[in-house]
């Protein structure tokens, strides 16, 4: 992800050429090459506080990270880092043992960057490797409200999630993430996680698992309506009929159908919800069996997902076309 840079004012077009020249080796990989030319750069522009920070930035993708504490620390303390620059210092931090000066680092760039979901992320990391599971799922949560454009935390959301007892919400943010990380590894890989998350929904119902116990009649029972949680799992209750034959793509089309019917006659005037909202546009549009097959068709097996698109040569590239200019 590339700094959120403000407007930059150089002391001359040497200056900015040999910037923009570090920053190209910096993005192929030629690390060596970039600091070379940053620190030409701050020999003729000390004052130059972009330069500092994005050296500090290439000695940490290079591994230096005792180099890279050096440089980032006035960056740091100037006031003037950026987001990249706190995450770039937590990560040195982090790397170098020191995980408690790490997530301090992170908190002080969230206070200066409240609406970081970069921030969010890598803190909500390092809590998932010290193994503070609860700590890492609060914090991915936090980031995705404050920062509900940065997709990372939904991916991070969801997959755990799925080793909860909550499938619900590993199907919701796992949908949202492949929306917006349409075509990468990491998107096929939740696209199978999709797949999976409602079989163990439904393995759940047919186990009883997920079946209401009766609480008698109290009036402060929680019903199916009191949260959106709860709605959603209902509702994906009272139609496990419709998936009693096994999940595959056709059966979750059809039981995704029933679903945003349903849940629009029920509850979307009582949670408003967009990934719900987009099957009704897609629904309206005709492409709702398409995405769902653009969804699980490759989980269910790749040989059914050939052949299902050999049997509809050109509605997927269509489909693709369509989703490029109607984003969730």
């Amino acid at each position: 992800m590339a700094p959120r840079l403000t407007a930059q004012t150089w002391p001359s077009p040497e200056v900015e050429t040999m910037y923009n020249d570090a920053r190209n080796y910096m993005s192929n990989g030629n690390l060596a090459q970039a600091i070379a030319i940053f620190q030409q750069a701050i020999q003729i522009a000390p004052g130059q506080l972009v330069l500092h920070r994005e050296l500090g930035r290439a000695y940490y993708l290079m591994g230096n990270y005792d180099e890279a504490k050096k440089i980032l620390e006035p960056v740091i303390s100037s006031g003037d880092a950026d987001e990249q620059s706190y995450q770039a210092m937590a990560a040195c931090l982090s790397l170098s043992g020191d995980r408690k000066k790490a997530k301090a680092m992170l908190q002080k760039g969230i206070e200066r960057y409240p609406h970081s979901g970069l921030l969010y992320h890598d803190m909500g990391k390092i809590y998932e490797d010290d193994n503070e599971t609860v700590y890492a799922l609060e914090t991915w949560l936090d980031g995705i409200q404050a920062d509900p454009a940065y997709h990372v935390n939904y991916y991070e959301a969801a997959r755990t999630y799925m080793n909860t007892d909550k499938t619900v919400w590993a199907i919701i943010y796992g949908e949202i993430f492949v929306n917006i990380e349409r075509q990468t590894p990491r998107a096929d890989e939740t696209k199978q996680m999709l797949y999976d998350a409602y079989k163990k929904l439904y393995t759940d119902i047919a186990s009883g698992e997920d079946i209401p116990r009766y609480k008698g009649k109290n009036k402060n029972t929680k019903t199916a309506t009191a949260g959106f949680e709860d709605a959603v799992r209902s509702t994906y209750l009272k139609l496990a009929p419709v998936v009693s034959d096994g999940i595959t793509a056709e059966s979750l089309a059809m039981l995704r159908a029933r679903f945003s019917i349903d849940w629009s006659y029920q509850y979307a005037a009582q949670f408003p919800f967009s990934l719900f909202t987009y099957y009704d546009v897609l629904l309206r549009s005709g492409y709702f069996d398409i995405y769902n097959e653009w969804l699980f068709g490759k989980a269910e097996g790749p040989a059914l997902f050939d052949s299902w698109n050999t049997f509809h040569a050109g509605d997927m590239p269509k489909f693709d076309t369509w989703a490029a200019a109607h984003a969730m």
